[in-house]
């Protein structure tokens, strides 16, 4: 194995001036469930590990006014303990309970699964629905994004050289409380997603007020169904041939490859399948 310089800072702004010091050189760790086997499979060689796993002020889940607030450090496991994500978030709840096991639940981060990118990224496609959004930090800014911005394509962020997440919002808000996500898989657990989905439903007076769609697997990136939602919108909820619209305009948004867990054409037709029973589920 190819040695690495290790660093494993105290503070948040000692993290940030490694960075700055470091630039594309640093890979930032901390559970390492993606990291160790990226560096097994030489994907990542001569990189200056910045070990970030010991910085309280990166971690916890926490209530404020009228917003949700998770540390990048948080694992899964604790968002499955937290009382403010099941009652606040559920959508992100249910997702963190189908994620892998309870070992690699404990170890494995938010802000790590974040910034992989990848197109099947469990935690991105429930936090896509509670339109959360990520404060982006470096020595010399801070800025904060919308996930729905943050992909730019597979295993590719908007993030900068010198930068990392400090934080993860969401608003507690009714839409934000009536979630449901849907993960299909090759197999029951530690499954890549084959297609994901997570919605997010507000109902008035039998019509729709608010919807969030995000899906997983499908695309280039994580991504929001902005077309569908458009269409959903104001309807409805009962009315005459809905539900079969929809699932031909999530088919026609979706824009999934074939690769070894399954073709194109499956993902496609799978995807109309989970909006419906997602969204069957809310109603």
């Amino acid at each position: 194995m190819v040695p690495f310089k290790y660093i494993s800072p105290k503070t948040k702004n000692e993290v940030l001036e490694i960075l700055k010091e470091e630039k594309v050189k640093a890979c930032i760790v901390a559970g390492c469930t993606n990291v160790l086997p990226n560096i097994r499979d030489k994907k990542i060689v001569s990189k200056v590990l910045v070990d970030i796993s010991d910085i309280e002020e990166l971690r916890g889940i926490s209530k404020e006014k009228d917003k949700v607030c998770i540390g990048p450090l948080t694992t899964i496991a604790e968002l499955t303990n937290s009382e403010a994500i099941s009652k606040e978030g559920e959508v992100l709840y249910q997702a963190a309970e189908q994620f892998a096991d309870p070992i690699v639940r404990n170890n494995a981060t938010v802000g790590g699964n974040l910034v992989t990118a990848s197109p099947a990224a469990d935690m991105a496609v429930p936090l896509l629905t509670l339109d959360a959004i990520l404060k982006i930090e470096s020595i010399e800014r801070k800025r904060g994004v919308r996930l729905k911005d943050f992909f730019i394509g597979p295993e590719k962020t908007i993030l900068r050289e010198d930068e990392m997440i400090t934080g993860i919002e969401f608003e507690s808000s009714n839409i934000n409380k009536n979630g449901c996500f849907i993960k299909l898989g090759l197999r029951k657990a530690m499954a890549i997603a084959v297609a994901s989905i997570a919605v997010n439903l507000e109902v008035r007076e039998n019509k729709i007020a608010q919807v969030r769609i995000a899906m997983g697997s499908v695309a280039p990136t994580p991504i929001r169904l902005t077309v569908v939602e458009g269409f959903l919108k104001n309807k409805e909820v009962n009315s005459n041939g809905l539900i079969e619209e929809a699932i031909n305009k999530v088919r026609e948004e979706v824009d999934p490859i074939s690769d070894i867990r399954a073709s194109a054409e499956y993902r496609r037709y799978v995807s109309g399948i989970l909006f419906k029973r997602a969204f069957n589920k809310l109603t």
